[in-house]
């Protein structure tokens, strides 16, 4: 039991440790805009939106992969699949250079996964620290979103200004 215990704390630590690796991406392509300026701000949101796209679109799959038993599992499939097609729908809107758009469209969508995510039966099986982290994540990840948000609409910094 004790090995069993041990063995859970570790793989949510690596869960935690890689969950914020995969943050660096969208804490880099938010804070370099303002450090370094330029067109090239413009081209970093965008990475960032495709960055997040792709996430979007990952977690989105999750679903996939919840207990096939819990209740509104049906559901969760069709809304994941939506999650995923919002991805999809983020990329397509920085395509056709909708960028402010697509800005909050990131954060509503990943915020929005969050509590679906909550809301399933799986989620309150994991342990506590696995619940403190998706929280935490999520914010950070809005919390980019918000500040390339603020670098877009900046009359200063906006690169169609």
């Amino acid at each position: 039991m004790q090995y069993f215990v041990r063995n859970k704390l570790n793989i949510t630590n690596i869960k935690s440790t890689y969950g914020y690796i995969g943050f660096l991406p969208f804490a880099l392509f938010s804070v370099s805009p303002w450090i370094i300026g330029g067109e090239i701000s413009k081209t970093l949101i965008v990475f960032q939106l495709g960055y997040g796209s792709i996430i979007l679109t990952f977690l989105g799959g999750f679903a996939w992969g919840w207990r096939d038993d819990q209740k509104n599992q049906k559901l969760n499939l069709s809304i994941g699949i939506g999650f995923s097609l919002i991805g999809c729908s983020i990329l397509l809107l920085t395509f056709f250079e909708m960028i402010l758009s697509s800005l909050i469209l990131s954060i509503f969508s990943f915020y929005s996964f969050y509590i679906f995510e909550r809301s399933t039966e799986d989620f309150y099986k994991k342990d506590i620290d696995y619940q403190k982290f998706r929280k935490m994540l999520t914010l950070l990840v809005c919390i980019s979103f918000l500040i390339s948000m603020g670098y877009w609409i900046n009359p200063y910094s906006n690169p169609y200004l």
